[in-house]
């Protein structure tokens, strides 16, 4: 090879040499780019929630105690964390739409197009490991509390209740929200024994004041939804008693409650996670339930 060529040769690697170091310099600068440009999204969630002012907060409609049309449980609760932010608070009431995964598209990851964009956080959100693993674009965290399937009952006509054997007997009624899991339960549970003794109700404050009234000699219903209920009548309360009773097709320990934000809001949980416990340490989180005439349940 003569002088030239070699000359030719070199410059040609020379010339692949620093091509691939140009490449491979994009490459890093890219990386980089879309490392800082994912950085700045994960801050940009928190940095909007405090430019604004405020947080908003979705909660469900028709779930008393805990919210509906903007208050109860969940919204003096929110407003207790918003307050521990520095922040205002915006409720979003809104009715629970056919499966949990269409609230959380509409309230947590997408949004919705009469609603609009999704909300900061979702209040009463299931924590478990099944929605958690089904859920992959919604982080759910901080649980505050654990719901429950009780039944209230008359305790002149029921002086104890150890099974659901009385509910199968003539004239003991029990009352429940209709297509909720109690009454669902008691419609189709060993082989339909209680249905002829089920009355259905629009809500379960709805079953207890028929309770009151003599029409039933029960009611099933969350705890919570018990308790609430029975706290309205503080005259009549000491006749009738809320217990847990024991059945497979009910939840053995209820389920844990928690909050919801989309996956890429982890800064604002952490915050939210925070001021959460301080409100379960201070004892404020107990004082919410107290209002409510509601025994704080923790998760």
């Amino acid at each position: 090879m003569n002088a030239s060529n070699k000359a030719f040769e070199f410059q040609l690697t020379v010339q692949r040499f620093a091509g691939h170091v140009a490449k491979a310099v994009t490459t890093l600068a890219v990386a980089f780019s879309v490392q800082v440009t994912a950085q700045a999204q994960d801050l940009s969630d928190w940095a909007k929630v405090q430019s604004s002012g405020v947080l908003t907060v979705a909660v469900y409609n028709y779930l008393s105690p805990y919210s509906d049309q903007g208050k109860g449980i969940d919204v003096d609760i929110a407003k207790a964390l918003a307050t521990k932010l520095g922040l205002g608070l915006k409720v979003r009431p809104f009715n629970e739409d056919e499966e949990f995964s269409d609230d959380l598209r509409n309230m947590v990851s997408r949004g919705h197009y009469l609603a609009g964009p999704p909300a900061d956080v979702l209040m009463h959100a299931p924590v478990d490991a099944y929605t958690i693993q089904k859920e992959d674009q919604v982080l759910f965290f901080s649980p505050y509390t654990r719901d429950d399937i009780y039944v209230a009952r008359n305790l002149k006509k029921l002086p104890t209740l150890d099974s659901f054997k009385p509910f199968t007997e003539s004239g003991n009624k029990i009352g429940a929200e209709v297509a909720a899991l109690p009454s669902i339960m008691l419609a189709g549970a060993d082989n339909a024994a209680y249905a002829d003794n089920l009355v259905n109700f629009k809500t379960p404050k709805e079953a207890v004041d028929a309770m009151l009234n003599g029409e039933l000699v029960a009611v099933m219903a969350t705890r919570a939804e018990l308790e609430w209920a029975l706290h309205q009548y503080p005259e009549k309360k000491a006749d009738y008693y809320v217990s847990k009773v024991p059945h497979n097709s009910l939840p053995n320990k209820g389920w844990v409650v928690g909050m919801a934000t989309k996956k890429s809001n982890r800064e604002l949980a952490e915050k939210l996670t925070v001021a959460m416990n301080e409100l379960k340490e201070s004892g404020e989180l107990n004082k919410i339930f107290e209002r409510y005439g509601v025994k704080y349940m923790r998760p």
